[in-house]
């Protein structure tokens, strides 16, 4: 059995044995709460057997500004919406309560999207719920959650059977599971829809449910591909202001599937026609540059946002599309080459790549992180690839390689008031700490994730000789389950590690306060105005060497200051030239 050594109050406690990977978590994969077959969903109410009054979030979407780092990384875009769709959030995500597991799967960059799609589903649970812990934390950094409804490739189960089922309308004409779909959002919090029909409405089927080869049925196809395209416009139109509704491009009206991988004069009927048939529509992925310029001069036409078109890149690397990493040109094909300017929103298809891809013989897996706790800082890197780029910066843009999404699209922020605080947990851990003393062994709740860097991670170094690196740490914490750790070789000039971007006034700002362990002789805290002015608190070193191992507490009382806008809060290192630096921050307070 694992136990934390023994410490006295104020140590850090230090962990004696390296934590089991085999610490069962309890997934709800395919069951209500979280996905319903369609029988379930017709006799669905809140006071029924299928609903959980514990999955209900209450938490409001935050209101959020643009972050715009300076330098080579100013004036970035901000009207382009980015979709982050994990493949099998079912399988992920579906729990309610803390799980007694560190290494299951997470997120953390939620100032680089705008939309999480709990993307799964099966030929039989059709209706696919988002858990009440993503959507608490997703809500609380500004971010939308749809959920999925899911009618299965024929191949794989789908059935034209189950989309006339889901068509089915009362004797006034309503669509019965539209309005059901809208009471499912409203009652648990969550923002929406996206429809994902890839059902071919013209196969034909035996009593086993295979299909009978040779076999289609287009009159069925046409008479159901039209249903659902009225289907789509009436949940539309229903849907309250706020909830937003997404068609994925694969079936045509004629019932057929096959993927435009662009908006043409066959699919742009599924965004809008005489009325909107959805608020967005995800692209399938097998585009090239002149159908992203085509779809874009297609949606003006229809007096449509480009916004409203998310192009899709599946990051998956047994696929060829937009591989993850090793193919980049496609993120360059979606802005303006002189301008910068985006020409449509994104879709992160499959962006789990760092917690189950296994490897193949080009690309080897990126973590072990799944079955192997150890490797967090694989799992966290990848993920921070995917937006910093390959240096893993993302203050500066890669010369060559995959240089990430932060190069080409601006952060958003929440923090439009105070107090900020945070403790750098992202929301699982080897141990519960509570200040600084372990107090449970692994768990995992993204609802306890603190409110997490604007920028992971940005760090400007005017000698680039310098060499530091922030990432979260498991080994010790401060509050939760990670610290900010930051190691490296000091240059000859100052680094700066932007944090936060913000929006707040300086006479707002009493005290700043910061928990601190390890050596933090050449650090300080520093916020910026909107003048271009940088107020530095440098904290002085209390620990001998030998008792570095504590966490410690500076506490600065802010001067009164003229009014002034602050729109940054982050660290900084001093020059010393050579000098190994190790310090881990478990709180920083703004208040």
């Amino acid at each position: 059995m694992r136990k934390p050594c023994v410490t006295i109050f104020g140590l850090l406690t230090l962990l004696c044995q390296p934590i089991s990977a085999e610490t069962t978590a309890e997934i709800t994969a395919n069951a209500a709460p979280f996905a319903l077959t369609l029988e379930q969903a017709r006799n669905w109410t809140p006071k029924s057997q299928f609903a959980s009054a514990e999955n209900v979030s209450s938490i409001a979407l935050a209101r959020r500004i643009d972050a715009q780092l300076h330098g080579e990384m100013s004036n970035l875009d901000t009207r382009a919406k980015v979709l982050y769709a994990p493949d099998g959030m079912n399988n992920f995500g579906n729990y309610l309560q803390t799980q007694p597991k560190f290494n299951l799967y997470n997120f953390t960059h939620w100032a680089q999207i705008d939309v999480l799609n709990w993307f799964a589903g099966t030929a039989d649970h059709t209706v696919q719920i988002p858990a009440k812990p993503w959507v608490d934390t997703a809500h609380k950094n500004g971010v939308k959650v749809i959920g999925s409804i899911f009618l299965a490739v024929a191949q794989w189960g789908g059935n034209p059977d189950t989309a006339e089922t889901f068509l089915e309308q009362d004797p006034q004409g309503r669509f019965v599971f539209a309005h059901r779909l809208v009471e499912i959002a409203n009652y648990y919090g969550f923002d929406g829809w996206l429809m994902n029909q890839e059902t071919n409405l013209t196969a034909v089927k035996d009593e086993n449910n295979q299909l009978i080869k040779g076999q289609s049925n287009p009159k069925r196809g046409a008479e159901l591909g039209e249903k659902m395209l009225q289907f789509m416009q009436y949940l539309t139109a229903i849907a309250p202001q706020g909830m937003e509704i997404h068609w994925y491009d694969a079936m045509l009206r004629n019932g057929q599937v096959k993927w435009q991988n662009e908006i043409n004069a066959n699919n742009q009927d599924f965004l809008q026609a005489a009325v909107p048939s959805a608020d967005a529509i995800f692209v399938n992925y097998w585009w090239n540059k002149e159908m992203v310029l085509n779809s874009h001069k297609r949606v003006k036409a229809l007096k449509r946002s480009p916004f409203d078109v998310y192009f899709g890149a599946d990051l998956w690397p047994s696929r060829n599309a937009q591989r993850s990493f090793s193919r980049s040109q496609w993120l360059d094909w979606l802005f303006d080459p002189e301008t910068g300017e985006a020409l449509s929103s994104i879709a992160l298809f499959a962006p789990n790549l760092n917690f189950n891809f296994d490897g193949e013989s080009h690309t080897p897996a990126f973590s072990q992180f799944k079955t192997n706790p150890d490797d967090y800082r694989s799992f966290y890197a990848t993920e921070q690839r995917l937006f910093s780029g390959d240096d893993l910066n993302s203050a500066r843009k890669d010369k060559q390689g995959w240089s990430g999404m932060d190069s080409y699209l601006a952060a958003k922020s929440v923090i439009t008031s105070l107090p900020l605080v945070t403790h750098f947990n992202t929301g699982q851990g080897k141990f519960w700490f509570e200040q600084g003393q372990a107090k449970s062994g692994p768990w995992t709740n993204i609802n306890k994730q603190s409110l997490l860097p604007t920028w992971q991670f940005a760090v400007i170094d005017e000698d680039t000789n310098s060499s530091m690196q922030p990432y979260y740490s498991f080994e010790q914490a401060y509050q939760g389950g990670s610290a900010l750790s930051i190691e490296g070789q000091s240059g000859s000039g100052k680094t700066i590690i932007p944090l936060f971007s913000t929006n707040v006034q300086t006479q707002d700002i009493k005290n700043i306060e910061i928990v601190a362990q390890g050596d933090t002789a050449d650090l300080s805290v520093y916020t910026t105005t909107d003048k271009g002015e940088m107020l530095v608190y440098k904290l002085k070193n209390k620990q001998a060497k030998s008792n570095q191992g504590e966490w410690q507490s500076y506490h600065f009382v802010v001067p009164n200051k003229k009014p002034e806008k602050i729109t940054q809060v982050g660290l900084l290192l001093t020059p010393n030239a050579g000098r190994a630096v190790s310090v881990k921050i478990g709180k920083l307070a703004v208040y």
